[in-house]
């Protein structure tokens, strides 16, 4: 019978179960660069590589990940056997620059002592973008009613008999 620890997820990332979805994802990384089988030819190597890509399918999503843990509740804890004081626990990997995301955003003290924009009644506002500013719809005038259309139509008739009489248009 095989040993129930060597197809725990933990131990094959080398994981405790406390780990971060990050410090799995960077263990899976990590593994997967050192047992690829194109880069490493061998069946040890595409063995143990399947192992790793079966671990991290369990441990990735964290549906299964509960009901792996549920199920098995010594795994990745020094009851199971794994995880013994020789092991170095996986630390998060220091950022590659000392600058982060937060170094731009103000502070709470900056937003407040930021200058603020005074707006006074009656003042036009010029807007931050160029795009054209929409048109105000003016009021209606009698040339936009129906009734100066049919006016129109009425005298354009009028004048087309009054040629087609006086034998222009005949």
């Amino acid at each position: 019978m095989a040993n129930p620890t060597a197809q725990d997820p933990y131990a094959i990332l080398g994981l405790p179960r406390d780990a971060s979805p990050l410090q799995v994802a960077r263990a899976h990384r990590r593994l997967a660069k050192r047992f690829h089988p194109d880069l490493h030819p061998g069946e040890e190597v595409a063995a143990r590589m399947q192992q790793v890509n079966e671990a991290w399918a369990l441990l990735s999503s964290t549906l299964r990940r509960s009901e792996y843990d549920s199920s098995h509740p010594t795994a990745g804890t020094p009851l199971s056997g794994h995880w013994a004081a020789s092991r170095r626990p996986i630390r998060p990997a220091q950022p590659t620059t000392t600058r982060t995301w937060a170094t731009w955003r103000a502070t709470a003290a900056e937003t407040r002592a930021a200058p603020r924009t005074v707006r006074r009644p009656g003042e036009v506002q010029i807007p931050p973008t160029r795009r054209p500013q929409p048109l105000e719809a003016s009021p209606p005038t009698f040339r936009d009613s129906a009734w100066a259309a049919l006016i129109l139509a009425v005298l354009f008739l009028t004048l087309l008999a009054a040629a087609v009489v006086a034998g222009k248009l005949g």
